[in-house]
């Protein structure tokens, strides 16, 4: 046998094994499979914390004064906004996106310290949830660690519908200048009610989980309207807005009256 033949079988051989984990991912977090394993992983104590959290949620929102938005009363710009940017598949995927992991695990292994963004919004809310940190000391750590959000995960799929986890995600976030979920942060940013949000200040607004921390120091600088432009780039690019929309919002001046403070 040549080199040239064993060179060809070798690459067909990988093709194959390729094509074929990538199929035993899709069938593991194809939607209906994948509430099916929550619905098991729901006996266990993190099925528990995950069940009581709406209630905790309410609790801490009235304790705190943060304030409570219902999915009807959150604008739809804000809706898709954030979905366009954090999670497009997150209508269609069922907690893990393996897709979009893929592509993370491909990307990092470039080692750029880039975060490619495997994470799905399910994700993100089962790991507020679970109070799972994002630092971990140890590489086995962090694989504990991503796999009780992976398995936190199918269980708010099977526990909750999409619209309910949109409502939790978006109402337990923290956005930066103290403000946790988008009610507060309505009136941290803009000093308006969540419901007379525009749509730039909605566009705005879901570009602030990415870094609340450093967006909130400087709402009007450098960085935060960087992502501001990223997520107009990001809605225009997946079908949320037209070129002209895009460039309209764009040009818009969010902060002439923010107050620092």
């Amino acid at each position: 046998m040549t080199e040239k033949v064993r060179h060809h079988r070798y690459l067909r051989a990988a093709a194959i094994a390729a094509a074929g984990l990538a199929a035993l991912v899709a069938v593991l977090f194809f939607p209906p499979v994948d509430r099916g394993l929550g619905g098991l992983f729901a006996l266990s104590a993190d099925g528990a914390t995950i069940a009581d959290y709406p209630h905790w949620l309410h609790q801490q929102a009235a304790r705190h004064r943060w304030g409570y938005a219902e999915y009807p009363d959150i604008p739809r710009c804000l809706q898709n906004a954030i979905i366009s940017v954090e999670d497009k598949r997150f209508l269609f995927h069922g907690g893990v996106d393996p897709f979009a992991a893929a592509r993370a695990i491909v990307e990092d292994a470039q080692n750029d310290h880039v975060d490619h963004g495997g994470s799905t919004i399910t994700l993100q809310l089962a790991r507020m949830m679970l109070d799972v940190p994002r630092k971990q000391p140890s590489p086995w750590a962090e694989l504990a660690s991503q796999l009780r959000v992976m398995r936190g995960a199918l269980i708010v799929e099977h526990d909750f519908n999409k619209q309910k986890i949109l409502e939790l995600y978006l109402n337990g976030v923290y956005l930066g200048r103290r403000a946790i979920g988008v009610t507060a942060a309505a009136q941290a940013y803009f000093h308006t009610p969540l419901q007379q949000l525009d749509q730039a200040q909605c566009i705005y607004m879901a570009g602030l989980p990415n870094d609340p921390t450093r967006f909130g120091a400087d709402p009007s600088g450098i960085r935060a309207m960087a992502r501001y432009h990223h997520v107009i780039a990001t809605m225009q690019r997946n079908g949320y807005l037209t070129q002209e929309q895009a460039v309209a919002l764009a040009d818009q001046h969010l902060f002439s009256e923010l107050s620092e403070n």
